[in-house]
């Protein structure tokens, strides 16, 4: 049997590759590419376009926004330009939430969840939430507390006046002094509350919204 030299693999390895790249530029092997890469993008995206199957026929993911869009549209339009106001007016007072102070909320929440025997990723779960949905709740909350709660105040006359016309709340042996720090923080969210509702109202008539969309 004669010796192969080297000439005659190099030749051989250098025909191999023209036709290699003679396959590979070939029409029919592109064709084949851009086949197998559409069927990968239907298979892997088709959450993407089809929602449901009921009975084999498909509920397009189309359908489902648009009768989201429909049932709760203006509601989460709303929320959102108000969410957006109030990050520029924080913004505009230079106002920030330190991330300790959401760390703290979310340890408070997780004690009150443990002692009803739940974590705080199983409450998530029931709600249909993610941790990055609470922070971002949290953050809301905590900046509109930063803009207007130096505005507000309860005097000790409020306190009072409120735990003697709501003694139904309270256990029946309650004294005002046992309960005076729980009364004042519903005092302090109720003001809050109703000075948000003035505040993003006049926020809202300033601003320059422009609607896009009609629901």
């Amino acid at each position: 049997m004669k010796a192969i030299n080297k000439k005659t693999i190099k030749m051989g390895l250098l025909a191999g590759k023209k036709y290699l790249s003679r396959v590979y530029k070939g029409k029919w092997f592109k064709v084949g590419l851009v086949t197998i890469a559409v069927l990968l993008t239907l298979f892997l995206g088709k959450s993407l376009v089809i929602a449901a199957f009921v009975n084999g026929m498909p509920v397009s993911r189309f359908s489902l926004i648009k009768e989201l869009e429909i049932q709760g549209g203006q509601k989460v339009l709303d929320s959102l330009i108000e969410k957006s106001l109030i990050f520029q007016e924080a913004r505009k007072q230079k106002v920030t939430v330190d991330k300790s102070l959401v760390d703290k909320e979310i340890e408070r929440i997780e004690t009150l969840l443990k002692d009803q025997n739940l974590t705080l990723d199983e409450a998530l779960s029931m709600r249909g939430e993610t941790r990055a949905s609470l922070v971002e709740q949290i953050r809301l909350q905590k900046t509109v507390e930063a803009l207007l709660g130096s505005k507000i105040s309860i005097t000790d006359d409020e306190i009072k006046a409120y735990f003697e016309k709501n003694t139904d709340l309270f256990d029946a042996k309650a004294k005002l002094e046992d309960v005076k720090d729980s009364v004042k923080e519903q005092l302090y969210q109720q003001k809050l509350s109703n000075a948000y509702s003035t505040w993003i109202t006049e926020l809202k008539t300033k601003a320059k919204i422009f609607y896009l969309l009609k629901f």
